[in-house]
């Protein structure tokens, strides 16, 4: 595969893609089995990736080098990514849910493997990566004793030019983990992502603290199955989960009453107009999980208006020095984004007190800036004073 003259600087820290734009021809026939050799116009090897022949991304780098990457690095790096899990030693903190495999970020390009306790759900989004299928489960089988569920998304088969499929071993309907010592089900596969959001164990923890130490009481909006409330409430604050799904809301009720916890749910559309009387506040804390709205670059300034009408519609109902957290789970969608969404408000107005992300079990390879999708900002509102203090 051979790069136009014009393709700028490609290496590690201008992240593992090379766009169709970017290449000038294809030799032989691309397959999706074998690596791809990419070349520069003098012809010398630069890296060698995985192809996906229909899509835009045509090359998802494995190795930015003149040798092939080893013939067992599918398995190498599986092997890596889950000892590097194990090192972190999450069932000691209660925890038995989250990422085992992060596509870029542990070098397997295309490939998501989440666990659910004794599950694992293996989700595959690029052509390559469904050409391995049958390798990775082999992989999975003689390492991992429990199941092994395969999804590769409708969307995602479509983009690459693959079939789509959902493989769930055995009959269960649901996925059920811990997390920081608080037991969850979830739809098990098809459902939303693998079926949790492990991005954001971490902020969910650190979100309840800071809603018990404010002491009023916490709204979180977009709920699905209850994180956010949950944690927070097993802190003692008074919660509302809002989802406009009743699937979510009806698993939500159940992790709650599996944790002996009592919360409200409310079945509503956060970018509606929000007026259940349950709804009225005031709010120490509210949090903002949208779903993503951003899935291209030209979406980002119809998103903004979107939010900017939700925000203005939660901001009456948050007391003074009361978080409001702000959650995008799109690249498109960045940190100057969400700032934008509190920028202009001069009375209350709102400063920006913590930047979250995701947690560690979700790494980023250098220089892939899609791999940062994954912004909360914490805002704190302060009402202005002209009166001396």
């Amino acid at each position: 595969m051979e790069l136009r003259r014009d393709a700028g600087r490609i290496g590690p820290s201008q992240g593992p893609w090379i766009r169709r734009r970017q290449i000038a021809r294809i030799l032989g026939s691309p397959d999706p089995h074998e690596l791809a050799q990419v070349i520069d116009r003098r012809g010398d090897t630069i890296a060698w990736g995985l192809v996906s022949a229909v899509s835009n991304i045509t090359v998802r780098v494995v190795r930015f080098s003149e040798e092939p990457p080893a013939q067992t690095w599918l398995e190498d790096r599986l092997a890596a990514a889950f000892s590097a899990r194990r090192a972190y030693r999450l069932d000691e903190e209660g925890t038995t849910g989250y990422r085992e495999v992060n596509s870029e970020g542990d070098g397997l390009p295309g490939l998501v493997i989440d666990r659910y306790a004794d599950d694992l759900v293996v989700q595959i989004t690029t052509a390559p990566m469904a050409a391995r299928q049958d390798a990775i489960v082999e992989w999975l089988r003689a390492h991992w004793s429990g199941r092994v569920h395969v999804v590769l998304p409708d969307h995602a088969a479509k983009h690459e030019g693959f079939d789509p499929g959902v493989h769930r071993e055995g009959e269960r309907t649901t996925l059920q983990f811990t997390e920081h010592g608080l037991s969850f089900r979830v739809p098990a596969p098809p459902s939303q992502k693998t079926g949790a959001y492990f991005d954001q164990r971490a902020n969910r923890r650190t979100i309840a603290h800071l809603a018990r130490r404010h002491g009023g009481k916490m709204l979180d909006l977009g709920c699905h199955v209850g994180g956010f409330a949950l944690h927070a409430r097993k802190l003692g604050v008074h919660v509302i989960g809002v989802d406009q799904s009743k699937l979510a809301l009806d698993y939500a009720a159940r992790n709650a009453a599996d944790n002996g916890l009592e919360a409200d749910w409310v079945e509503a559309d956060l970018f509606g107009r929000l007026d259940a009387t349950a709804l009225e506040g005031p709010f120490g804390t509210i949090v903002l999980d949208p779903p993503k709205i951003a899935t291209r670059k030209g979406d980002v300034e119809r998103a903004l208006s979107a939010l900017h009408r939700v925000v203005d519609r939660l901001i009456p109902r948050l007391e003074d020095d009361g978080h409001l957290v702000v959650c995008s789970c799109s690249h498109h969608f960045d940190g100057a984004h969400l700032d934008r969404l509190v920028s202009s408000r001069l009375d209350p107005t709102f400063t920006r007190v913590q930047v979250l992300g995701a947690g560690f079990d979700h790494p980023v390879a250098p220089g892939h800036r899609e791999g940062e999708y994954l912004r909360v900002h914490v805002y704190q509102r302060r009402r202005a004073h002209t009166e001396s203090v």
